[in-house]
């Protein structure tokens, strides 16, 4: 499996970099030597000491393999921390009218990050904007057919945004972590394929049934072993299946 947003590191010499947990910072400027926007941001966020190596290269690089699904004016990014990954929608496409970061605490990570890729994209300022709340089971005050990511939502939050997008009708990609041990479904199944490919089929027939088409993608294993995307888009009414 290949890294997409920065090609660089699919030099096996470089796979442990992609992964270090350390901050990124000046010296590693380096790395990112192109004049891509990708590396242009990444140069940002190390100038900043923004994140971390690991947690800027799963973003870019679950960002990479979603953008083109999530074709949306709206996205809400749910359980957000710093909110890179929203941010990236933002910086990328224009038409995106807005952006919304949401978590129960707005860390201070967020603003360091804001302003990192605000130096690239100066654009992203004005369309972004931080809610500070719990994960809440009514989303009437978020916006109809917006679409929602969530990265890295442990356990069933994961769950949380698939009801979000299915509350709102928007298409939806998350990158699950944390799978718990009941698995929904059978028990031979859980046992069989082990309980987070389980939780995965689980929240795929489920999407399926609200009706949606359901695709499995991954960022590169070197960046992380929990590295499977589930991307999800409404199937319009007039293209769904009949009843038979």
């Amino acid at each position: 499996m290949t890294f997409k947003a920065f090609p660089q590191f699919n030099d096996p010499a470089l796979h442990p970099f992609a992964a270090s947990r350390s901050r990124l910072k000046p010296p590693h400027e380096r790395y990112f030597p192109s004049s891509s926007l990708a590396d242009r941001l990444a140069r940002s966020l190390a100038r900043h000491r923004a994140v971390p190596i690991k947690e800027a290269v799963e973003s870019f690089e679950f960002f990479w393999r979603v953008r083109n699904h999530l074709r949306s004016c709206r996205i809400v990014d749910l359980m957000c921390g710093h909110g890179l990954v929203g941010l990236l929608f933002a910086a990328y496409d224009r038409r995106v009218e807005e952006i919304v970061l949401l978590d129960r605490k707005r860390p201070p990570s967020h603003d360091v990050v804001l302003s990192a890729i605000s130096e690239e994209a100066p654009w992203v300022v004005e369309r972004a904007r931080f809610v500070q709340q719990k994960v809440q089971h009514d989303w009437s005050g978020m916006p109809l057919q917006a679409s929602i990511i969530g990265v890295h939502a442990c356990g069933r939050r994961t769950d949380a945004c698939l009801d979000a997008a299915i509350r709102l009708e928007g298409a939806v990609a998350v990158m699950p972590c944390c799978y718990q041990e009941d698995a929904p479904g059978p028990l031979s199944v859980a046992r069989a394929l082990g309980p987070a490919m389980a939780w995965d089929v689980h929240r795929t027939y489920r999407l399926e049934a609200a009706g949606y088409k359901v695709r499995w993608t991954a960022i590169p294993p070197a960046v992380s072993a929990m590295n499977r995307i589930l991307v999800a888009t409404k199937i319009p009414v007039d293209c769904a299946p009949a009843c038979s």
